[in-house]
């Protein structure tokens, strides 16, 4: 293969994949999060994803009352990316590698869902208006359990909210050092 398209064709590949994935964690999170079934919002969320997870079902059970399906869906589908994208760029990929770098991504690409999903909530906090929106509720759903505990903690600077700034901290605190551990775990 031309070496020149190469490196299109993976990112190409890697956009296709990645929101594949996000669908995927999504409906991971929402679950785990108890977010509002019913808002439209999470039911296309839910019809994109059945397809794929209707089958997965009937073998993976749930684990802990959570989705372990599309978490392993999640999986699969990062794994069949990066094979993908290693014969692509001409690699030779080591399936045992492979099995350890696709949770990997999976977690990068998790931390980053939550960073924008901070700024995102962050942002919608100043219009009040726009927070009614189902796609605003959904984000409510899932930022504000994980910034309440962030709260209890941090003092009240009257009327500004600190919690998202500090979320967004601990988040880029787990891509630097955690994500380069763990990725020195596998080489």
């Amino acid at each position: 293969m031309d070496t020149s398209l190469a490196h299109p064709m993976v990112l190409l590949l890697r956009m296709v994949f990645d929101l594949v994935i996000i669908f995927l964690l999504l409906r991971f999170f929402l679950q785990a999060a108890r977010v509002d079934f019913y808002n439209p919002v999470t039911q296309a969320i839910v019809r994109a994803t059945n397809p794929l997870l209707a089958p997965l079902r009937k073998v993976i059970p749930p684990l802990a009352g959570q989705d372990s399906a599309a978490l392993v869906a999640a999986v699969a589908v990062a794994f069949l990316f990066l094979l993908l994208a290693y014969t692509i760029s001409g690699g030779v990929p080591h399936v045992a590698l492979l099995l350890l770098l696709a949770p990997l991504h999976l977690l990068e690409l998790a931390l980053d869902m939550l960073f924008w999903g901070v700024i995102i909530h962050a942002l919608l906090s100043w219009f009040p208006n726009a927070q009614g929106a189902p796609a605003a509720r959904l984000l409510d759903g899932l930022i504000t359990p994980l910034l309440r505990p962030i709260r209890r903690i941090l003092p009240e600077l009257g009327g500004i909210d600190l919690s998202p700034i500090a979320l967004l901290l601990v988040i880029q605190m787990a891509k630097i050092l955690l994500m380069p551990a763990l990725l020195g775990l596998v080489f």
